[in-house]
């Protein structure tokens, strides 16, 4: 009778909507129910459409937070519960989340930081460590481009796979074993298969699989920065693109957006066959003569300049490939100079210049992880909090794993 379809139904409403819900919001599908039957359906019939209609409502197709008639600041237990669990999870809150949320314990810093725990050590958080480096890191865009079969034969699948597990892989192992921020940047070690290994010309140590090796000293990676997977995202499948990768360093590592660039700015042209080989590098000097582009091009070239020795699928190179043009192929140069006057000659000095700042990378990646997990943009306010929480953070390597639980219990993660 109506009795046992309330309290079904209200099971049903309270996981499928993700909150608490009162009986009378369930009056209009029970007397759903009854319409359907009076019209000639079964019970079973009718109970499926009413369930069918159940899972239409905003509370199932929505993760809601907030409501129009109130003004909170802040999260109730149910809406923090389905934020925590989506954030780690992209998955409804189990029992024990809800349990927390219901008993009033996510209010207390030991009962945040208990679930945490939980949730980091359950094979769901597989799920944070495949979709938010995806996201942050815009892994989507390897292979975007198709590198020319003419230039880059040995490209195929199995190393375009190899290239995205690898990142996904590393930022896995970065946030299992609490590295240091810094190491997102710079590292003596890697995750590699043998068709990666053979990539990086370096020793295949596993013949069947993926392994964590330690990479010798002096070599050419190291830090996410030098994974084929970023290298070859900011190129065309034909060349490398600097600028481009300057751009997606700024905005991605150092969470400083660009500025867009002035309409109707002329594209770097091939050299022609009766010029001289030039590098893309002495093209880009050229063309940020222009004032309107000068600015721009000093703070992110050098950003992008650092990883001349990558070709555009992520190969190390001491001379670029140019096509067209008379006489030796040009000598790769890789220094430069940043905004702030510092000065490198390589990618691993330039790395090095990155790293010595571990508050900044911090600050960065908590901005990109915040947007993650509230799924909107930073506010300013938004920022003050999140310097707060960096400054107030007692290890000044900034372990990741430790940055991630430090964000879910500040003040910022429980603001609508």
């Amino acid at each position: 009778g109506p009795e046992a379809w309330l309290a079904s139904l209200q099971g049903f409403a309270t996981r499928a909507w993700r909150r608490p819900v009162d009986p009378v919001q369930i009056q209009p599908y029970i007397a759903l129910i009854e319409s359907e039957q009076e019209a000639g359906e079964s019970f079973r019939s009718a109970y499926r459409t009413a369930l069918s209609t159940l899972l239409t409502a905003r509370g199932f197709l929505y993760l809601e937070e907030g409501d129009p008639e109130t003004n909170r600041s802040h999260l109730q237990a149910h809406e923090w519960a389905n934020r925590l669990s989506y954030f780690l999870w992209s998955s409804m809150p189990d029992a024990a989340l809800l349990d927390v949320a219901q008993s009033g314990a996510w209010t207390t810093p030991s009962g945040v930081e208990a679930q945490v725990q939980r949730m980091f050590e359950d094979p769901k958080i597989d799920r944070f460590l495949e979709s938010f480096p995806s996201q942050w890191l815009q892994l989507h865009r390897v292979g975007m481009f198709e590198p020319d079969p003419e230039l880059y034969p040995r490209y195929g699948p199995w190393l375009e796979e190899s290239m995205i597990h690898e990142t996904k892989a590393y930022f896995a192992e970065m946030f299992r074993g609490n590295h240091p921020i810094a190491e997102l940047v710079d590292s003596d070690w890697t995750l590699l298969n043998p068709r990666l290994a053979e990539h990086y010309q370096l020793p295949v140590t596993h013949p069947t699989d993926w392994a964590r090796v330690d990479l010798p000293p002096h070599a050419s990676r190291g830090g996410m920065l030098t994974h084929a997977s970023i290298l070859s995202l900011t190129s065309d499948g034909t060349r490398h693109r600097p600028v481009h990768r300057g751009a997606w360093l700024s905005e991605v590592i150092l969470a400083t957006k660009p500025s867009p660039p002035p309409p109707n700015v002329d594209p770097l042209e091939p050299v022609s066959d009766g010029q001289p080989k030039i590098t893309i590098r002495d093209q880009i000097q050229a063309h940020a003569t222009d004032a309107n582009c000068r600015s721009c091009h000093a703070k992110l070239d050098p950003l992008g300049l650092a990883f001349e020795h990558f070709d555009a699928i992520g190969r190390w190179r001491e001379v670029e490939s140019v096509r067209g043009g008379t006489g030796d192929l040009p000598k790769v140069d890789a220094s430069g100079t940043l905004a702030d006057g510092r000065s490198f000659q390589n990618h691993q000095a330039f790395k090095k210049l990155l790293v010595e700042d571990p508050r900044t990378l911090a600050l960065a990646f908590m901005e990109q992880l915040a947007t993650y997990a509230l799924r909107r943009m930073i506010t300013v306010d938004d920022m003050e909090s999140i310097e707060a929480m960096v400054d107030a953070h007692g290890d000044h390597a900034y372990p990741l794993r430790d940055l991630i639980q430090e964000f879910i219990l500040s003040d910022l993660f429980a603001r609508r």
